[in-house]
């Protein structure tokens, strides 16, 4: 008996103990730590980011609202002389008794919310209010009515924002996200996100160029919160297992339209073996060519190589400069034999090799593992070979530029971050499954085809080709993805072959990669009743730097910026619209191969785009800098040239160029797939809409197909080289 009460005892001592111990640390009531203390040691609560709560009045904490037991945290946790605001199943749970006494709370519908006066009154004498939004990256109207009354009643008091956001809390068995979307665990690590005091003003200076409305503003902090709340940066390897180990080894992840199929554990038990391989060839940070198709296989390859502490170099056909075999930054290209042979690659492995490069066959590497090997592969198959750092290089993405390809150098970090800010500002869960169809050597078919579902729990369905215009739409009929990622091009040719019933299980469409046309918007919404969400992304950002989303979407604009980035506009002499974009952020590449150069030295990337920005934050892409042409005195963006002739003739592709004229100058020069072009045609209709009479192109070319490049995107570089052979011209601006 003795000896019980003695236990009993020492047991409450360590408890008051532990509970004073986090009174003094986080400046709460002894009372409050009474009830935290076994919150925290239950679930291994990282609070280390609550002292920005200590603010002083009058202060707001907007609290992502993800399960029954943020409101006992946050009492625990923030002043007590915060006033809760909580919704109704929490005001009136008995079990949350004990928390509500260590705070006033009142009831509050958020469907019903209206600006308080007696809020207002209490926040400007210094006081604190705790307001739970109900958690959802892309709320809807009613939800979002409760971001605006808050904001009315932060700018009324002069009020400072605290956004708070408790990662790991939607896995908990009380969290309101259906479990068939987010995984359960009893005890999950929790960490609390605090970002620091902002008033209201002060987020609408720091948004952008012109600001943005005082809603929209909170509504971006708070998506930070979540955004933030990753911490600190892990490797790509790191990332992935981790999301094994929370949505389950046992979770197919990864499957191809050959059958392949792969769950979590299958995935890094192959990349286990094969970087065991791997690791044979060439030393840690060496980069190594990787060409293979949009495969399951290709993404256990990848993880091997990021296993084993190579650099990946994307490789597509005609993609990854020979140049570089030769000079040695390349010395190994990762390829398969059936993937040469079905993509008729011969000519481009001849090439790798006369240039000095050796060339590894994942065929070989798989013949070599032993049955050893193989089991303790299954075995081990969490353990990384060599370890890496996030800043460390990850990839090499090759983008083209007027003076050919040039190679961009994306780190762990800035593939990871460019990832969670996709899933901060997108709704994703385990119930979805993209349809993988851009190649894995374009920067937006690495991260939405490999990186985020990996990372995201999100199972992705490969397909080897975008070009197979065909095929894929019968792949969604069959497979049922929800999301799928393309190119303009690409979903207007997946547009009209497609059935009426072929995309009806895709809920999420986004474009990027170039600009999303009228008519291809409106063919999805007349044949199938899909609302497309144009983006826009450079693979310098990893690549996605703006998105439009299901419920803040505005036609003709690519979205508002993702979370975690900046931007500012830079004028351009002569060119009243817009102007020239910068942007800062995690997700933006430190440099470009061959040089250590930082991309951002001053800490903005300048992206060479010309854009506009509203009032509610939306970007309007207007074009390339690179893109202007000088006529009748005036810069003209041919971009703009190219809307303006879809509005003449929507069913054409366009595509506007500028050549040299010999009066000095530039020439406007229109390529169209519309069979009946005519210039004096397009001047009446120009005319008529009411468009700027010096962009109206001084010639107008007719094609049968606009020639493409491997994604799909128009290649203006052969378009210059025809305009030039059609004119009788020698040189393209």
């Amino acid at each position: 008996m003795l000896q019980t009460v003695l236990i009993i005892a020492g047991i409450l001592a360590s408890w008051a103990a532990f509970a004073a111990w986090l009174s003094h640390r986080q400046g709460i009531s002894l009372h409050q730590a009474l009830l935290y203390a076994p919150l925290k040691l239950a679930f291994r609560i990282d609070d280390s980011s609550l002292r920005a709560a200590q603010t002083p009045g009058p202060v707001i904490y907007a609290i992502s609202h993800q399960s029954r037991l943020d409101p006992a945290l946050m009492l625990s946790v923030l002043p007590n002389d915060t006033l809760h605001i909580l919704d109704e199943p929490s005001a009136r749970a008995m079990w949350l008794e004990p928390w509500r006494e260590l705070a006033r709370t009142i009831a509050f519908k958020a469907q019903h919310v209206f600006v308080n006066r007696r809020l207002t009154r209490r926040l400007k004498g210094n006081g604190r209010l705790a307001v739970y939004f109900p958690f959802d990256a892309e709320p809807d109207v009613k939800s979002f009515r409760l971001y605006r009354a808050v904001a009315k009643i932060a700018v009324s008091a002069d009020a400072k924002v605290v956004p708070i956001y408790i990662r790991g809390s939607s896995h908990l068995p009380g969290a309101y996200e259906p479990a068939a979307k987010t995984p359960r665990q009893l005890l999950p690590k929790l960490k609390i996100m605090a970002l620091p005091a902002r008033t209201i003003s002060e987020l609408v200076d720091e948004a952008g160029p012109i600001g943005v409305t005082t809603s929209n503003a909170l509504f971006d902090r708070v998506a930070e919160a979540r955004f933030f709340s990753q911490g600190r940066p892990k490797t790509i390897f790191h990332a992935v297992r981790s999301a094994a180990l929370l949505y389950g080894a046992g979770r197919v992840i990864a499957e191809d339209v050959a059958g392949d199929k792969l769950t979590y554990r299958a995935l890094f038990a192959r990349s286990r073996m094969l970087s065991g391989k791997l690791v044979e060839i060439g030393t840690s940070g060496d980069i190594v060519g990787l060409l293979l198709p949009n495969a399951a296989q290709s993404m256990a390859v990848f993880l091997a190589l990021q296993s084993a502490g190579r650099v990946v170099a994307m490789m597509g056909s005609g993609v990854g400069p020979v140049d570089l075999v030769r000079d040695g930054t390349i010395r190994f290209v990762v390829t398969s034999r059936s993937h040469v042979e079905k993509a008729r690659l011969g000519e481009d492995i001849a090439a790798i090799t006369a240039a000095g490069g050796r060339v590894v066959y994942v065929e070989d590497l798989e013949d070599s593992v032993t049955a050893v090997e193989r089991v303790a592969g299954w075995f081990a198959w969490r353990a990384r070979r060599l370890p890496r750092l996030a800043d460390d290089a990850a990839v090499v993405l090759f983008k083209q530029t007027p003076d050919g390809q040039r190679g961009v150098v994306l780190s762990h970090a800035n593939l990871i971050a460019n990832a969670a800010q996709i899933e901060a500002r997108l709704v994703l869960s385990r119930s979805d499954t993209i349809l993988s169809v851009l190649p894995l050597h374009t920067a937006l078919g690495l991260t939405v085809g490999l990186i985020l579902p990996l990372m995201k729990g999100v199972r992705a369905l490969a397909y080897p080709s975008p070009l197979h215009m065909r095929q894929i739409p019968q792949v969604a009929a069959t497979r049922r993805p929800t999301i799928l990622f393309a190119t303009d091009a690409l979903l207007s040719a997946y547009g009209k072959a497609a059935q009426t019933s072929d995309f009806e299980s895709l809920r999420l469409i986004v474009s990027g990669g170039e600009r999303l046309r009228v008519a291809t918007r409106q063919l999805w919404v007349d044949r199938f009743g899909k609302t497309i969400m144009e983006g826009y992304g450079l693979t310098e950002a990893s690549p996605v730097v703006a998105v439009n989303s299901i419920t803040h979407g505005r036609p003709g604009t690519v979205g508002r910026l993702l979370p975690g980035m900046r931007m500012r506009l830079e004028p351009i002499e002569g060119f009243e619209q817009g102007g020239r974009l910068q942007i800062s952020g995690p997700n933006i590449a430190k440099r470009y191969l061959g040089t250590e150069e930082p991309i951002a030295g001053n800490g903005w990337f300048d992206t060479g785009d010309i854009v506009s920005v509203d009032r509610e934050g939306y970007l309007t892409a207007l074009g390339r800098a690179g893109r202007l042409a000088a006529a009748d005195g005036s810069m003209i963006s041919l971009a703009q040239v190219e809307e303006a002739a879809e509005a003449v003739w929507p069913e054409a592709v366009h595509a506007a160029i500028a050549l040299k004229s010999p009066t000095g100058g530039d020439r406007i020069v229109l390529v169209t797939t519309e069979p009946e072009a005519d210039r004096a045609v397009l001047a009446r209709q120009w005319k008529r809409l009411g468009f700027e009479a010096g962009a109206l192109p001084a010639t107008v070319l007719s094609v049968r197909s606009m020639p493409t490049t491997a994604n799909g995107r128009v290649d203006y570089a052969k378009l210059a080289e025809l305009a030039e052979e059609a004119l009788g011209l020698s040189s393209a601006a």
